[in-house]
């Protein structure tokens, strides 16, 4: 699309106004540009409202670097994207300040005549991010060539600091047809020195980016940690409050560094205290997995310490056949083993810290690792969430740095006498019969979150990139049927290193009630439901359409329709109340399973329930919720994260759905803290027993996490199923929160949530303490810098 003319913008203060100023600048592709400020207060950012022919489709803060601002520090600049669908038929886009009637100048007309060429390029639309740490982001796109991949280049001065290629994907481009012009740029780990550094973010064709330049000033430990430093040194409770105060404002504030520091990041935050380990108890032995590589043994031996390896058993065992090793190991008197893999290293002081792990009643435990560089430099760290049995089926990211008591070992070997009878027990088989005797006895399963284990440089970086076994996925099937019978497991098409369990469907299915909220929108509404009726396979369905205040008379026709084929259709003639909608139409249920559905979503594959239903029914199952995607195939939602920003935010926003994302977690069902309510399914008696849907605290936002949080209280689980596949477009029907009142109500909303579910001591679960919880990154978007706490997790 060509850049649109303008009328002349605005650049001095208005005569009838002079309180605000502002101009939009221009439309470049469909990302509108511009600024504003408030002459009597400049430091004051003010939101700009964006009106296409007079109705308001977006809000935007005016804080981003503009050169053509006429006073102040200008950063009063503002770039935003206005979707195709809007443009196609539009006549005028104004823009003002919003709850005020100051009008921006500069309104555009539209369409507009190309400008007469003049041999340079249009301007490229963009967007640079920086929210603190070493993490900037952004997407940069070229209206005049939309499939070329734009250079970019960070530069302080002379000097180029960094240099990259928009071809990420990225969710602030998931309207247009590619949405892989996104970059993330990792800055060098020297600019954290406490200094002021003005970085400049410019592209190929030398125009600076929306946003640039950027200020950045931060030290690797953060000011909680400079703080702590200071109130150890003068042992003064004002230090010690403002220690705590650092440490909210770090929730709300978060920093990142990107996956490339790793090394830094691994020596600055991740060594151990040598000098006090923790005191050995019981005795420990060491079962070595070895091929008969004598170097490779080694090497292994040798991590372990001198002193380690006089005084505990080391046992080697061949990976097709761990008893014998292991019967030695039992015989003489060891009460908890750690296996390592040849050529794999324990970090120093690791055996002490994975032996302390099992002296507070876990039957097994384990901690983070990570792979050996060429050169012998850290990389590829593998940050690992709680036990999580969904996600071991899937890939096996928990074996390098466990450690098992021997109770489990012996339990384990006990139920897999009667598969192998007395065969040859193999290393998966040995996992597979810890995770069965875990299962059952419902046992207590540790993890610290730090690195104490190093993978060889030759083994595979990722779960998804090892070489297919056959021996696991025999494990699997033989774990999946003693879970469940008629179980059955197969390797993924795109990724055959990794596992899918089917789980049993009763004979008689269930009926499930889903319910679909709306208002107006026939195409959506239309799309779903019929997509419900005709698309999906699932024979007992009971649809519920909660109609809240629908004036459109396609919609009321199509209600008054599905009358007649028997949906229910429910008049809710109040105040949007999402909570409530959902709780009132749970009432007119009559099925054993409810299903939550926004009415944006739309059917891809027929068996998306039956998927979804055979997880909810299986024992301890609270929720399940499903792979989302944009209509562009990226990934709207992998599963939520608590703790983002200080609130949750959905996985897997910059992956398109066939991406393995990290460890292989785009693709595997596992559990997750929360799901989105925009797709979610429980059992009725699970949503009556927690109170439904939060009326008062949560009408609009987090009413699903507060939902799934609160069912996980009761000791129910909550999974993500990545086999479960629809199209959601995310708020399409409802839109943006424009009016005080409903941004008074977001800010209500998010108060409550994290006085309620998230502060500095709390952790997701499902999620590294040491991963980003910046939105910038997003989950699994970088390192958390500075980490936070790290104490022993334990599995639910």
């Amino acid at each position: 699309m060509t850049e649109h003319l303008m009328e002349q913008p605005q650049t001095e203060v208005s005569a009838i106004q002079p309180h605000f100023s502002g101009a939009i600048l221009g439309l470049q592709g469909d990302v509108l540009h511009g600024w504003a400020m408030d002459n009597t207060q400049e430091e004051h950012r003010p939101v700009v409202e964006v009106l296409i022919d007079g109705a308001s489709v977006a809000l935007i803060r005016a804080d981003q670097y503009e050169p053509s601002v006429p006073a102040g520090d200008r950063f009063h600049g503002f770039a935003v994207q206005l979707r195709q669908r809007w443009l196609d038929e539009a006549r005028l886009i104004t823009a003002r300040i919003a709850n005020q009637s100051f009008v921006l100048g500069g309104q555009l007309l539209l369409p507009t005549v190309p400008p007469v060429s003049s041999g340079e390029s249009a301007s490229v639309a963009s967007q640079v991010w920086h929210t603190g740490g070493l993490r900037v982001g952004g997407w940069c796109w070229d209206p005049k060539a939309p499939n070329r991949h734009v250079d970019i280049t960070v530069r302080e001065g002379d000097r180029i600091v960094a240099q990259t290629t928009c071809n990420e994907h990225h969710q602030a481009l998931v309207y247009r047809a590619t949405s892989d012009h996104g970059f993330g740029i990792d800055l060098p780990w020297e600019l954290a020195d406490g200094k002021l550094h003005v970085l400049e973010i410019v592209n190929d064709l030398g125009q600076a980016l929306a946003g640039s330049p950027i200020r950045l000033c931060c030290l690797p430990e953060g000011i909680e940690g400079l703080l702590r430093q200071l109130s150890s040194a003068h042992n003064g409770a004002a230090l010690a409050l403002m220690t705590e105060v650092a440490k909210e404002q770090s929730l709300r504030l978060p920093k990142s560094a990107g996956w490339q520091h790793y090394p830094h990041w691994f020596e600055a935050f991740q060594g151990l205290d040598e000098q006090q380990p923790p005191q050995l108890q019981g005795k420990l032995g060491v079962l070595m997995l070895s091929d008969g590589n004598t170097l490779h043994e080694k090497i292994s031996l040798n991590s372990l310490g001198v002193r380690h390896v006089s005084a505990h058993p080391v046992s080697i065992a061949g990976p097709s056949n761990v008893l014998p090793a292991l019967a030695e190991l039992l015989e003489a008197g060891c009460d908890r083993v750690l296996p390592i893999t040849a050529g794999d290293r324990l970090a120093p002081s690791a055996l002490p810290h994975l032996s302390a792990l099992l002296d507070d009643g876990s039957v097994w435990a384990y901690a983070d690792c990570d792979r050996d560089g060429p050169q012998g430099e850290r990389s590829l760290p593998w940050l690992k969430p709680v036990w999580d049995i969904d996600l071991f089926i899937g890939a096996d990211i928990f074996t390098p740095g466990a450690i098992y008591s021997a109770n489990i070992i012996r339990n384990a070997l006990s139920l897999l006498m009667s598969y192998k009878n007395n065969a040859e027990v193999n290393v998966n088989d040995l996992t597979a019969g810890i995770a069965l005797a875990t299962q059952q006895a419902r046992a207590r399963v540790a993890h610290l979150p730090r690195v104490l284990y190093h993978r060889s440089v030759q083994r595979p970086a990722s779960p998804e990139q090892t070489q297919p076994c056959p021996q696991r996925l025999q494990a699997m099937k033989w774990l999946c049927k003693n879970l469940a019978p008629g179980a059955t497991v197969s390797q993924l098409v795109d990724y055959p290193a990794l596992f899918r369990a089917h789980w049993p469907l009763p004979p008689e299915l269930p009926r499930v009630s889903l319910i679909v909220p709306t208002r107006d929108n026939y195409k959506l509404l239309h799309a779903c439901v019929e997509g419900l009726l005709n698309e999906t396979d699932y024979p007992n369905l009971e649809i519920i359409v909660v109609d809240n205040q629908s004036s459109d008379r396609l919609t009321l026709d199509y209600l008054s329709e599905l009358s007649k084929r028997g949906v229910k259709v429910v008049r809710h003639p109040y105040p949007f109340n999402y909570s409530t909608i959902n709780n009132r139409a749970a009432s007119y249920a009559t099925g054993e399973l409810i299903g939550l559905v926004n009415n944006d979503i739309e059917i891809i594959e027929p068996n998306w329930l039956n998927e979804m239903v055979a997880q909810v029914l299986r024992p301890d199952v609270g929720a399940v919720g499903a792979k989302l995607l944009w209509p562009n195939m990226m990934v709207q939602h992998g599963g939520v994260v608590v703790g983002v920003n200080g609130l949750a935010a959905h996985t897997g926003n910059s992956l398109e759905q066939r991406d393995s994302g990290y460890l292989g977690t785009n693709q595997i069902t596992r559990r997750q803290s929360a799901v989105t309510a925009a797709c979610l399914l429980l059992r009725k008696s699970v949503f009556d027993s927690v109170g439904g849907l939060n009326e008062r605290a949560y009408p609009v936002a987090f009413n699903d996490v507060d939902l799934c949080l609160k069912i996980q209280q009761q000791g129910l689980h909550v999974l993500w199923c990545a086999s479960a596949k629809l199209i959601h477009a995310e708020s399409a029907s409802r839109g943006k929160d424009l009016s005080p009142e409903k941004q008074a109500r977001a800010t209500r909303e998010q108060n409550h949530f994290r006085s309620t579910w998230s502060s500095p001591e709390k952790s997701d679960p499902y999620y590294h303490p040491n991963l980003s919880i910046d939105y910038l990154s997003g989950p699994y978007g970088g390192l958390a810098f500075p980490p936070r706490e790290a104490a022993t997790r334990y599995s639910n």
